[in-house]
């Protein structure tokens, strides 16, 4: 088992970040089955939760397919920055609409990606599954909603983390 002590996302636990680079076909599989009612998977495959994350952000499959296109997560992250726009009129191939419910589905929608992210990458899963512990996404960029800052935060990504990580146990043990 690993020892929790340090919690950061780097090194070996990089694997928990949303930056880490790993295949995630975006679809209601199985095993979440009825979990998620409400979120739009489009079966495609993506190179990273926050190559997913950052698409989901629009409606518009054309930001899709050009979020899917993309090498490296971290710039999705760029892209969404710079494409996205709230109240937009009408859009372009460079500007897109940001979705106007993100605020109310955007944390069913991490859910699903990280149920996903570790259900269809086994390797990760039992990565997770040897994890003991609170699972908390310390982070220095001032996010309190996912992780926290300075010992302050909601630490949502790490909830849903120890969510996926029991429901893996669970999963585990049945299949033994």
């Amino acid at each position: 088992m690993i020892n929790w002590e340090n919690v950061e996302f780097k090194n070996e636990k990089r694997f928990l970040s949303n930056m880490y680079p790993c295949s995630i076909i975006f679809e209601e599989i199985d095993e979440i089955k009825g979990m998620f009612s409400n979120i739009p998977f489009d079966g495609e495959t993506y190179g990273s939760s926050e190559h997913i994350y950052m698409a989901m952000k629009s409606n518009n499959p054309l930001w899709h397919k050009k979020i899917r296109g993309m090498d490296e997560p971290h710039k999705t992250k760029t892209a969404a920055r710079k494409y996205l726009q709230k109240d937009l009129l009408f859009e372009t191939e460079e500007v897109f609409s940001f979705r106007e419910d993100w605020d109310e589905v955007k944390y069913e929608i991490m859910k699903a990606i990280i149920y996903l992210k570790f259900i269809q990458n086994k390797y990760l899963a039992n990565q997770l599954i040897n994890i003991e512990g609170y699972i908390e996404e310390r982070n220095d960029w001032n996010d309190t909603y996912w992780g926290t800052y300075d010992g302050n935060g909601e630490n949502n990504l790490g909830k849903i983390l120890m969510e996926v990580r029991e429901y893996l146990k669970n999963i585990r043990i049945k299949n033994v």
